[in-house]
């Protein structure tokens, strides 16, 4: 798996999801990218990342 391609992939469908969320999700994204970066495991920034994007989902109501 690609874990850099899935959270770009996945941080596009939460911004269409929750647009008022758009600027916590790229910053998620960001530190997730940069933690790599510095030698970080893909995978596990992966899940955090992910396990993010679940709670910010679940905290806005659905339309």
């Amino acid at each position: 798996m690609n874990y850099q391609r899935e959270m770009l992939s996945e941080a596009q469908k939460a911004i269409a999801e929750t647009p008022e969320q758009r600027s916590k999700i790229t910053d998620l994204y960001q530190l997730a990218m940069d933690e790599i970066e510095d030698g970080g495991s893909e995978s596990h920034e992966y899940e955090l990342f992910m396990g993010e994007i679940e709670t910010i989902k679940e905290g806005t109501p659905n339309e």
